[in-house]
């Protein structure tokens, strides 16, 4: 955190000799360490670099080769620049000057008016001292604020946000396969940043250390824990960064070394990206579709022109930690399967898969759902309901709904299908997707209600007695044993029911009603225990 050329020479001190910036215009960033005076020929031998020379020119080279060999030491000794005083040395600086600067890539300025180098060099030093102090203070406070966070069990996006702020730029947290796994805008358009990002990212080969790197300055640091690379974070300032900025990259990266070896992994935070970007798309929380696909794309998640599926997969028995959205992505893995995962609730996954072609899709899902079932482990009994593919992201969260509805659907089902779909569960899919529906709704009081209101009078379970004569109408024995009732007892219940109703049960059109009736309250009892 040192002034540059061009901080000092529009300081009041030095403008008072109206400076000229005469050669080495595109080198006035360079940055000043220290402000020595001096009129020998051979001053390089004194610098230790980032000194900015003043001279009067009293004794400085003449001839256009002790010029240029002049001016090549200083550029060798690291010189951050060079100001003539006219007048006593010079009356106008000589072309060979110019031009030898230039080829040293060093600042020439000429001071047009007499000032007293004293009063330069007391401005410069001061200001050097200030900004030094101010960097000490700088750091006291990233190291306090990354150090909070890591102590607080604070995670990578706090990290990152927390970077963002300090530097008012967009941050990038990416693993070493350059996806991008923690990202913040500071407020400005996704698309740009992310655009083609992992070409970009390839394009900046960085070091073991922060630094700026690649064709557009990056400011990266490398992120480790327990002597393994995880990956970079990157800084993607508007201007060339700063001092100050690679010193706030690399307490961040300090930060994230914290967070991840206190518990955080890679593969977390990665997961905790996708679930960003799953439920902002599920709920429509998006500003453009440029933005997710963008998005998506530094996640090396393809959207853009693709099929997508949404999928639901939950245990079907108390088994619930088996499900989380590690295995589901160990097992896209496996599968060479590309998608989004969250957690809908507790061991229940979604996720969106990303396929080219509807043949592919056949191909795959056996093949991931058997890696599944292996992952999480074969006495665990899984269920996978798949919705039909979508290709526009504004349909994804009308395809999770009929996800959610065949996985509802499918509970019922005791034949464990590796996977189901809205045809595999016929007419219960299709009345557990009209649940909100008013219509469904009366329709089930409607038929029910007499039964209803009469088992919980009398505290017998007609519903359980019904069902298990709809589900073995070809043999009332199976069905009295499925209703873990006599036989005798089953026929009672059986005629009590159908004096309730007033329906004969021998009929086929009256089993049926019935039957989607008791479907209609299945899902009706689903929706409400799920809200």
């Amino acid at each position: 955190m040192l002034p540059t050329v061009e901080t000092i020479i529009s300081a009041t001190a030095v403008q008072v000799g109206r400076p000229e910036v005469v050669a080495g215009n595109a080198y006035l960033q360079n940055l000043v360490r220290w402000v020595h005076i001096s009129e020998l020929s051979d001053v390089a031998d004194l610098l230790h670099g980032g000194e900015l020379i003043l001279a009067t020119g009293v004794s400085l080279p003449r001839t256009d080769k002790e010029i240029a060999e002049y001016a090549a030491s200083l550029g060798d000794a690291g010189a951050s620049g060079l100001v003539i005083e006219l007048g006593r040395g010079f009356t106008a600086i000589p072309r060979a000057f110019a031009d030898a600067c230039n080829r040293a890539k060093l600042p020439l300025i000429v001071l047009h008016r007499p000032v007293e180098f004293a009063q330069i060099t007391e401005a410069v030093h001061t200001e050097i001292l200030t900004e030094r102090m101010r960097a000490i203070e700088l750091s006291e406070r990233a190291h306090l604020a990354f150090t909070a966070i890591a102590a607080e069990g604070g995670t990578v996006a706090d990290v990152v946000s927390s970077l963002t702020e300090m530097i008012k730029a967009p941050v990038v947290f990416e693993d070493v396969s350059r996806r991008v796994l923690t990202f913040d805008a500071a407020g400005s358009s996704i698309e740009a940043p992310l655009n083609r990002w992992e070409s970009r990212s390839r394009a900046a080969r960085s070091e073991a250390h922060a630094g700026i790197f690649g064709p557009e300055e990056w400011a990266i640091a490398p992120v480790e824990a327990r002597g393994v690379q995880l990956g970079r974070l990157i800084a993607l300032t508007p201007h060339r960064p700063r001092p100050e900025d690679l010193m706030l990259l690399e307490r961040a990266a300090t930060a994230l070394k914290l967070v991840l070896m206190l518990g955080q992994d890679a593969q977390t935070v990665e997961l905790h990206a996708q679930e960003s970007l799953l439920t902002d798309l599920i709920h429509s929380r998006y500003t453009s579709r440029h933005s997710i696909y963008s998005r998506a794309a530094a996640m090396q998640v393809p959207l853009r022109d693709r099929l997508l599926i949404a999928t639901i997969i939950e245990s079907r028995d108390a088994f619930q930690a088996a499900v989380t959205p590690s295995v589901v992505a160990d097992a896209l893995r496996g599968a060479c399967l590309r998608g989004l995962l969250t957690i809908l609730e507790p061991g229940s996954v979604g996720a969106l898969l990303s396929v080219r072609r509807p043949d592919e899709m056949d191909a795959i899902l056996p093949g991931f759902v058997r890696r599944l079932r292996i992952l999480v482990g074969q006495d665990r009994p899984l269920l996978v309901a798949v919705a039909r593919p979508v290709s526009d992201l504004g349909a994804i969260r009308g395809a999770f709904a009929e996800a959610r509805n065949v996985a509802m659907a499918a509970r019922a089902d005791k034949n464990g299908q590796p996977y189901y779909q809205m045809a595999d569960v016929r007419v219960r899919g299709l009345i557990y997707s009209l649940a909100g529906d008013i219509r469904l709704q009366t329709f089930v009081e409607h038929t029910l209600t007499p039964l209803i209101d009469y088992q919980n009078r009398q505290d017998t379970d007609l519903m359980s007695v019904l069902r298990a004569y709809l589900e073995h109408r070809d043999n009332k024995s199976v069905a009295a044993r499925s209703a873990m009732i006599s036989r005798q007892a089953f026929y009672q219940r059986l005629a009590t029911i159908e004096r309730l109703l007033n329906v004969d049960l021998t009929s086929a059109e009256v089993c049926t009603s019935l039957h989607a009736a008791l479907m209609g309250w299945d899902a009706l009892e689903d929706r409400r225990r799920e809200t």
